[in-house]
């Protein structure tokens, strides 16, 4: 199996980049199984038969991976459901005086400078969000593991804190850094109208202008140069034993995605 004959996209009205990674080959030799591990946008204004359809269908834990200020303005309707598990881990560090400016730093369409470690500004913010929120970082590939049914894993867009965070969950269960890449590409295929859709939301509408598909685009070579530069660090598991992942973390990943 290749990148790109997994993951499938899941059919529930109002959602563009819903995705299962059920299918996703490792290293091992056991794929992911299907209804563990989940990607989407946000889910904001979906009808109640839409979230019906994802209980239905196996969902038990959202993991929400936006900022303070988003979830303020547009909460997620999945977190009051007693059928549903509800994890918040913001990537970015915030103060009441930041709320006018976290969406600029915190969106896929505007540029904000990190440190600068890879030579792709895309791939030096996603690094960012292990130097700013360790702690959201494990705790969102936690909540990931320790979920009984499928684990929903989003942001706003469901590119680049979601991407990231699904990138280090199939990395530690040995999916090969292709195969992410090619994973993490597929978000292209619907971004414009997802972003469109997000910018009906009042939350979001200040950020609206001209769509640059270029901008928005999930280039595989940033995720690969994410991946490169984590390997040049010792890998994945060892950075992540340095924020307090440990040895039952990874029984836990890998027992929750890989066992049928």
């Amino acid at each position: 199996m290749t990148g790109t004959d997994a993951p499938i996209r899941l059919a529930v009205p109002g959602l563009v980049n819903l995705r299962d990674l059920g299918g996703t080959p490792t290293s091992s030799g056991r794929p992911v199984q299907y209804r563990r591990l989940w990607r989407s946008e946000n889910q904001t204004g979906l009808p109640s038969a839409a979230l019906q359809s994802l209980i239905d269908q196996g969902l038990t834990d959202v993991i929400d991976l936006r900022t303070d200020f988003e979830l303020a303005g547009s909460p997620s309707p999945l977190r009051c459901l007693p059928q549903v598990r509800y994890h918040h881990h913001s990537f970015f560090r915030e103060a009441e005086d930041d709320h006018a400016t976290i969406l600029d730093r915190a969106l896929p369409w505007v540029g904000h400078p990190f440190e600068e470690l890879t030579g792709d500004e895309t791939a030096d913010s996603y690094l960012g969000f292990l130097s700013d929120r360790p702690d959201s970082v494990v705790g969102a590939l936690r909540a990931i593991a320790d979920a009984p049914g499928a684990a929903l894993v989003h942001c706003a867009v469901g590119k680049d804190r979601t991407g990231f965070t699904v990138a280090l969950a199939l990395a530690l269960v040995g999916v090969a850094d292709e195969v992410i890449a090619a994973d993490y590409a597929r978000t292209t295929e619907g971004v414009v109208r997802v972003v469109e859709k997000l910018w009906t939301d009042p939350t979001y509408a200040s950020e609206a202008s001209d769509i640059d598909e270029g901008r928005l685009a999930a280039r595989p070579e940033a995720m690969r140069a994410v991946l490169d530069h984590l390997a040049q660090l010792g890998g994945v598991r060892p950075l992540l034993r340095d924020f307090g992942w440990t040895e039952d973390d990874d029984r836990h990943l890998a027992r929750h995605l890989l066992d049928r």
